[in-house]
């Protein structure tokens, strides 16, 4: 197995890091909820966005592993990858959040809404980068 790249263990720091600042955003958005609907917060909604933060940070480790693996092939071979990849990781995806919603032990739709995380992560990306790079020029 080919050694991984540190911009993969690097990234996916990045991803985990937001993501999980997100997790207990959503948490607290469940705990303010729960005021005015009943059982809105409890043990399930834990449980829920521990699982589907640990799918959801997974997901963007294995992608970034493909990108890797991708990278010095041939065009049409690297777009195989690719795609293989991208339809594997929503079928995990899937499989996670079907087995979710068949074990009451987890809120299925706190397994769910980590998902999106990695992608609203990434599209803040550049900015946190420019805010670093202003940050280690001014200081």
């Amino acid at each position: 197995m080919k050694k991984i790249d540190p911009i993969v263990w690097k990234e996916t720091g990045f991803i985990a890091a937001v993501s999980f600042t997100f997790s207990v955003f959503m948490q607290s958005i469940f705990l303010i909820v729960s005021n005015w609907v009943e059982d809105a917060w409890n043990y399930t909604v834990i449980l829920g966005n521990l699982y589907g933060y640990f799918f959801a940070v997974l997901n963007f480790f294995l992608m970034c592993l493909s990108i890797q693996k991708a990278l010095g092939k041939e065009q049409k071979d690297a777009a195989n990858i690719l795609r293989l990849s991208q339809m594997l990781r929503l079928l995990m995806l899937f499989v996670a959040a079907l087995i979710a919603y068949f074990i009451p032990a987890f809120n299925i739709i706190a397994v769910v809404i980590p998902f999106i995380f990695p992608r609203i992560a990434i599209t803040f990306r550049p900015l946190a980068s420019k805010i670093k790079q202003r940050r280690n020029k001014n200081g």
